[in-house]
């Protein structure tokens, strides 16, 4: 989601944030097992499900670790979606290959079942609802689910939060039902 990061990046320094204190976050360590293990999902593709499904449980350990921030609880609910249809599915993405087909490089290995992270979306697919089915366009194209959604919008709060320019979505709730407290 390089796209996503750098926007959230240009955003929070138009919006003149700067890095003035780091937010402090706990069992790090977990994030760095997880790229380990979605890695050997790669070397040992006959295992990646496996891989893939364990690595989620490690990010899962790092979010609730660190829930006080609530970019991390947005970030929860788009793993929690995306975990669900992947441990429904064997460890694999499912695709939609028709969304799939829109993208500029090839999607042979998808197809043949040879990609070690995904599967193409078929009528025996578990919860495909919450497969990558919406084709995002824009920036750099690729087919998302609804899980990355949330997590992009994570990562976007993340971002803003690592520049010291927090956005607080409870505030902002708490706002609106302020103004119509007080507009009465």
């Amino acid at each position: 989601m390089t796209d996503v990061v750098v926007l959230s990046f240009a955003i929070a320094l138009i919006r003149r944030g700067k890095i003035s204190s780091f937010p402090k976050f706990y069992f790090i360590w977990t994030l760095i097992v997880s790229v380990a293990l979605q890695f050997c999902s790669q070397l040992i593709p006959s295992w990646s499900g496996f891989f893939v499904c364990l690595s989620y449980l490690f990010v899962l350990v790092f979010f609730i670790s660190n829930r006080q921030h609530e970019d991390m609880r947005i970030f929860m609910i788009g793993w929690l979606l995306n975990a669900l249809v992947i441990w429904a599915n064997g460890g694999k993405m499912p695709v939609d290959l028709e969304q799939a087909s829109k993208l500029s490089y090839p999607i042979d290995a998808l197809i043949n079942g040879t990609d070690f992270k995904h599967i193409a979306l078929t009528a025996e697919t578990k919860l495909s609802f919450l497969a990558d089915i919406i084709f995002k366009p824009f920036i750099i194209p690729r087919v998302i689910s609804i899980g990355d959604i949330f997590i992009m919008l994570g990562t976007f709060l993340l971002v803003q939060r690592l520049l010291n320019k927090p956005i607080s979505l409870i505030r902002l709730r708490e706002g609106k039902n302020y103004a119509v407290k007080h507009s009465k």
